[in-house]
C-alpha cells in the first residue's frame, strides 16, 4: 500500500516537472496549430527574421511596415506555427509584408522575437483564461466583449501563450489578429 503511494506521488510530481520544463515561452521547440498574429509597424520600421530562434541567428529578411503611417501604424498579419526560448516561428509564404534578402533564396520558416507579436480579445464568445496549456491548467477568468490587446509569448498545440498588464503571464483558448476583428 505505501509502495503504491509512494510511486502514484513520484508519478505526480514526474508530471508537474514535465509540464513546468516545457513551457512555451522558455522550453525546448513545440509546434502549435498554424495561428494568425500581428506586429505593429510604422512605415519604414522592420522586424528582422532569422534563420534560428537567436539573436546571433542569421538574418533572412525582414518584416517591414510599408503601409503604415507614423501616426497610423500597420499590422503585419502573419501565421505562427512554432515557439521556442521567446521566439515565434512564423510561415513566410503567408507573410505580406515580408521582404527575403536574397529573393532567389526563400526560406519557408523564418523566426522573430514572439513579443513583437500581437492578438486581442475581440471575438465572438468568451475566451477562456488558463494557468497552463492542457490538463494541468485550470480555468482563471474569461473574456467576453472587451478589446484588449495580448503580447505573445508562445504557443503549444491549439493554446497561445500570452501576456497583458490586467491578466499576466497566462494561456488563452481563441484570440483575433484581423484589423477589424471577429466578431460577427
Amino acid at each position: 500500500m505505501i509502495r503504491a503511494m509512494i510511486g502514484t506521488i513520484a508519478v505526480l510530481a514526474g508530471f508537474a516537472v514535465l509540464e513546468r520544463s516545457v513551457d512555451a515561452s522558455t522550453g525546448l521547440s513545440g509546434t502549435c496549430t498554424p495561428t494568425q498574429a500581428y506586429a505593429t509597424l510604422h512605415r519604414g520600421e522592420a522586424v528582422p527574421v532569422r534563420s534560428e530562434p537567436t539573436p546571433e541567428g542569421a538574418v533572412i529578411g525582414a518584416l517591414a511596415g510599408r503601409n503604415g503611417t507614423r501616426i497610423d501604424p500597420a499590422r503585419s498579419v502573419v501565421t505562427v506555427t512554432a515557439s521556442q526560448s521567446g521566439w515565434a516561428r512564423i510561415a513566410l509564404s503567408t507573410a505580406g509584408d515580408y521582404r527575403a534578402l536574397d529573393a532567389g533564396a526563400m526560406e519557408p520558416y523564418g523566426w522573430v522575437p514572439a513579443d513583437l507579436l500581437t492578438v486581442d480579445a475581440r471575438v465572438d464568445g468568451p475566451i477562456t483564461v488558463y494557468s497552463r496549456p492542457g490538463l494541468m491548467g485550470r480555468a482563471l477568468t474569461t473574456i467576453e466583449g472587451d478589446d484588449m490587446k495580448f503580447r505573445v509569448l508562445g504557443c503549444r498545440g491549439e493554446w497561445l501563450q500570452v501576456i497583458n498588464a490586467r491578466h499576466g503571464n497566462v494561456w488563452i483558448d481563441k484570440w483575433c489578429a484581423k484589423e477589424d476583428g471577429c466578431r460577427g
